[in-house]
């Protein structure tokens, strides 16, 4: 039973327990599983997982959030050679405390300590230090930054994809309704040009 499940899990967060428990529910398997080896998870299909997966287990259906999570207790996006396997719209994600068969390791998954950002220097530490003190005050965004905006750029590429489908149908659709009425007009000239030839004829 679920509550026997929930008991024997160790002390973790919410959201590294409601990951676990979404690799183990083999009904997702098609849209999100454990790796072949078992030390990493894919998510195959990122638009069915957003749409489907995320509200029931994770109770928003924001991708990009989603990824952050991950960032936050230090999973990583990784490259496998199953990625072709999986397609080119899979996400590999990879903690070394994360494994199928190691529900025990999950308690070492501890939620990472936000970096303290680096102020930049005032004036007078300018003065005082040249550009070498200017240049080491400077804040450079972290990876979570660029992970997140990949899972943005990706979520878009599906979105342009699907408009460009649907565009292409309503272009079918709108071929298939007027092209009679094209026909139909044609024809019609064509028959009122054959009357007004026979009128020309007529008196002349």
């Amino acid at each position: 039973p679920l509550k026997e499940q929930e008991d024997t899990m160790p002390a973790t967060s919410d959201f590294v327990k409601r990951l676990y428990k979404m690799l183990e529910d083999h009904t997702f398997s098609h849209v999100v599983s454990w790796g072949p080896q078992g030390d990493c998870f894919v998510v195959k299909d990122m638009n069915e997982f957003t749409k489907s997966i995320l509200p029931r287990m994770f109770k928003h259906s924001n991708f990009a959030s989603f990824i952050r999570q991950l960032n936050k207790y230090d999973f990583h996006k990784v490259k496998t050679p199953n990625d072709a396997q999986f397609g080119e719209h899979s996400w590999t994600f990879r903690h070394p405390d994360f494994h199928a068969d190691r529900r025990d390791a999950l308690e070492n998954i501890k939620r990472k300590v936000p970096a303290a950002r680096k102020s930049f220097p005032s004036s007078s530490n300018r003065d005082h230090n040249g550009d070498r003190g200017a240049s080491s005050g400077n804040y450079i965004p972290g990876e979570t930054s660029t992970t997140e905006l990949a899972a943005v750029q990706s979520y878009i590429g599906v979105l342009q994809n699907s408009y460009q489908s649907l565009a292409e149908e309503q272009i079918r659709v709108l071929e298939h309704q007027y092209g009679d009425v094209m026909v139909n007009f044609q024809k019609g000239m064509a028959q009122q040009d054959a009357l007004m030839q026979g009128w020309i004829q007529y008196f002349l």
